[in-house]
């Protein structure tokens, strides 16, 4: 232990080394168009091939933007994705307007081969039962992305699972991400600057996860000076502010609130049949999210951030009987950033908790039965990282990351099954990168994952590999090649999806997680046109199967260990994506097949293989926008579930009883329809005398399509029954900014 923190404490001491090579305006421009898919308008007299210091992986283009000019004699203004250059103290050219409009701007664009990115505006766009999109609702319109149920948040990105896929907040995981059933996430969009989402091609300081990363990067508080805002969707309610406290420090402060479960009972009464063998509902759903930012100086930054958010569900019957279920995320993060001579150093501390809770209450053949479980994981992290400049193409970045997670899931009464783990991640990368031509990245990582009280000690080298080369402009090749791995493993609870997992660590009966994959494809711009077309092979190996998850709230979670099995899996496909960026015409159109497998499992046929959940073979996106009208179609090949109702034992407090409910060894014995959805909206705003209005109306789900949302035992009956969540529906959503 000694040793880990020498190690950090030293890379922290080599912060003050000055880089020797110095880079232009232009050429810094040239990788800011590339990284945030921007235009630039300016007058060839404004010197842009003056050399300049350059601009090192910082968090958002406005930031990028302020370090790139300041002090230069040179003005920025930034209007959508393109940024207006003039000199200081010069007012904007006639031609200006006209030439911005004309400049074309990718609608996704990349930070490397095996990343899409995106912003809020273009975010907020999509289609959504909210009235607005959000990070979640663009992730599920990518090719090479699976969802679970219909509505939920669930992701499956190249055959990996749930538990596979990392979200972060500035570098923070948010382990129960799922907010309003699935319908949203927990970080308000008021807080979020940009949004990416990386398939492969990982970076060195991304890590503990095999399938993908969505990383969502905050917004700089009080780039606009004092600014207040107010908003209401179907299911949401929120205000947010954001300002200055002085010349160096700026806040801001978000929050929603759901008034849902007074929408569900007018909306029962309405359309009494929607949510089949339910009585009742209650929810209490809420967040909040704090910001504050202190500029040190030009090139130092002190930047902290807090998020709490609270879902809570209950679905009731008339007999009485009914399940809860819950979560809760609680997050507190600090980090320093210095930015001097092409040398960019970033240190981060946070505390992470995260907690759910499930209860039941039924009745089988006149038992009555009730379970209470709780599971919560809190994890402490710093970690420190830097990236130096090398020349004008090459640069190169290497960090350290400790973790501490102690784990408790599956409490029972006094029950409990606590443990901890120590993550140590030492990480370096190269990146060579010349505008529009090439682009070369290579990372290793070795991964310690050490659980001291029980003496296991877990050793992994990770490695990500991205290459994109352009013969000629309009023609790219893409290659990545990764191999992850990831010690925190998830045992997934409903079979829709959602994020009220249960999050465990690797032990003994559990090994890492581990995943190789490849993905080779090309791309074609043809003025407004982008065509991209793609394939992938992926191998997975220690796939954690929890053999209780159907029945969610089984008395076997507080012996977890005993009642998991791993194995196997494989996956391949082929993903295409053409998108049309038109000054009022946008396309978007998404296509994955993909075949998902899993075998080696000993409780599970023996061994054989079987689909994997939520093995969708064929996925279709596709949406336009035109002057603010909007439409949305997707369809999804239906997937494989457990059906049949069979004897399956239940464990509580050293007890074992039975019950009738999932099966907990029959698999793939019932197809799910296909989902198919056709989504229509309307998007604009107007500016009255000190306000600015935004409405988003639309309906999803127009043709009201039966989308299963899940698959429900009646203990009662003894019989199946599907349940859908989203119905034809109106939404809205009306924001108003001063």
């Amino acid at each position: 232990m000694k040793k880990l923190i020498g190690a950090l404490s030293a890379l922290l001491l080599a912060l003050s080394l000055p880089a020797q090579d110095r880079s232009t305006f232009r050429t810094e421009m040239e990788i800011l168009k590339q990284k945030y898919g921007i235009g630039f308008v300016y007058d060839a007299s404004l010197g842009l091939d003056a050399s300049c210091q350059p601009v090192v992986d910082l968090a958002s283009l406005q930031i990028s933007l302020q370090e790139l000019f300041r002090d230069s004699g040179i003005d920025y203004e930034l209007r959508g994705k393109t940024v207006i250059l003039h000199k200081e103290g010069e007012p904007d050219r006639p031609w200006v307007d006209t030439l911005a409009a004309a400049v074309k701007t990718d609608w996704q664009t990349r930070e490397n081969p095996g990343t899409l990115q995106s912003d809020m505006p273009r975010i907020r766009s999509i289609i959504s039962p909210l009235g607005e999109g959000d990070p979640l609702r663009w992730v599920q319109t990518l090719p090479g992305v699976a969802t679970g149920a219909d509505g939920t948040s669930a992701l499956y990105v190249r055959g990996g699972n749930l538990g596979n896929n990392l979200l972060t907040l500035d570098g923070v995981p948010v382990y129960g991400y799922s907010h309003l059933l699935g319908l949203t996430t927990v970080i308000p969009p008021e807080a979020v600057e940009s949004v990416s989402l990386s398939r492969g091609g990982f970076e060195g300081g991304q890590g503990n996860f095999t399938a993908s990363h969505l990383r969502i990067r905050s917004k700089a508080p009080g780039m606009e000076g004092q600014k207040t805002s107010f908003s209401i969707s179907n299911f949401l309610v929120s205000a947010s502010t954001e300002g200055k406290a002085g010349k160096q420090v700026s806040y801001s402060v978000s929050g929603r609130i759901s008034p849902l479960a007074l929408e569900y009972r007018a909306f029962r009464k309405m359309l009494p049949d929607v949510l089949r063998g339910f009585d009742g509902f209650g929810a209490g759903v809420g967040d909040l999210y704090g910001q504050v930012r202190w500029q040190i100086s030009p090139n130092r930054q002190l930047s902290g951030f807090v998020l709490g958010s609270l879902d809570h569900y209950r679905f009731s019957q008339a007999d009485g009987t009914g399940d809860s279920v819950g979560w809760n995320n609680i997050i507190a993060s600090v980090g320093y950033q210095d930015r001097q001579g092409g040398v960019n150093t970033e240190v981060r501390a946070y505390v992470n908790r995260y907690a759910s809770s499930q209860v039941e209450e039924k009745t089988y053949r006149g038992e009555w039965q009730k379970l209470s479980l709780r599971s919560v994981m809190t994890e402490f992290s710093l970690a420190a990282s830097q990236t130096r400049q090398g020349g004008a193409f090459f640069r190169y970045s290497y960090g350290l990351n400790l973790r501490d997670a102690l784990f408790n899931p599956g409490q029972v009464a006094s029950v409990s099954h606590f443990s901890n783990g120590l993550l140590t991640t030492a990480w370096i990368q190269g990146n060579y990168d010349i505008p529009e031509k090439l682009s070369l990245m290579l990372s290793v990582r070795g991964n310690l994952f050490t659980r001291f009280r029980v003496g296991e000690t877990f050793f992994t080298p990770d490695a990500g590999f991205a290459f994109k080369w352009h013969p000629v402009p309009q023609f790219g090749l893409d290659l990545t090649f990764d191999r992850s791995s990831q010690f925190y493993h998830t045992l997934e609870g409903l079979p829709t999806g959602w994020s009220l997992d249960i999050v465990v660590p690797s032990g003994k009966t559990v090994r890492p997680e581990t995943a190789t994959q490849a993905y080779a494809g090309l791309d074609l711009q043809l003025d407004r046109h982008t065509v991209s077309v793609g394939a992938f092979r992926k191998w997975m190996q220690g796939l954690v199967y929890f053999k209780y998850a159907p029945t969610l709230f089984s008395g076997a979670l507080a012996e977890w260990e005993e009642h998991v099995d791993t194995g196997r899996g494989n996956a391949y496909g082929a993903e295409f994506q053409y998108e049309y960026a038109g000054k009022d015409l946008q396309v978007h159109i998404a296509y994955t097949w993909s075949r998902t497998n899993r075998e080696g499992f000993a409780s599970v046929l023996d061994g054989a293989p079987f689909h994997a959940r939520f093995d969708r073979q064929h996925i279709l996106n596709a949406s336009a926008s035109w002057r603010g009208f909007q439409v949305a179609f997707t369809y999804q090949s239906g997937h494989w579930e457990n059906s049949v109702a069979q004897q399956a034992q239940m464990h509580f407090l050293g007890e074992t009883w039975t019950a009738e409910y999932f099966n907990s060894s029959g698999i793939n014995d019932y197809h799910m329809p296909d989902v198919l959805r056709l989504d229509l909206g309307y998007q604009f705003s107007f500016d009255s005398r000190r306000c600015h209005h935004e409405l988003n109306i639309g309906v999803c789900n127009v043709t009201n399509h039966f989308n299963p949302f899940m698959l429900y035992y009646n203990a009662q009956t003894e019989e199946w029954e599907e349940i859908a969540l989203l119905p034809i529906l109106p939404n809205i959503s009306y924001k108003i900014s001063f």
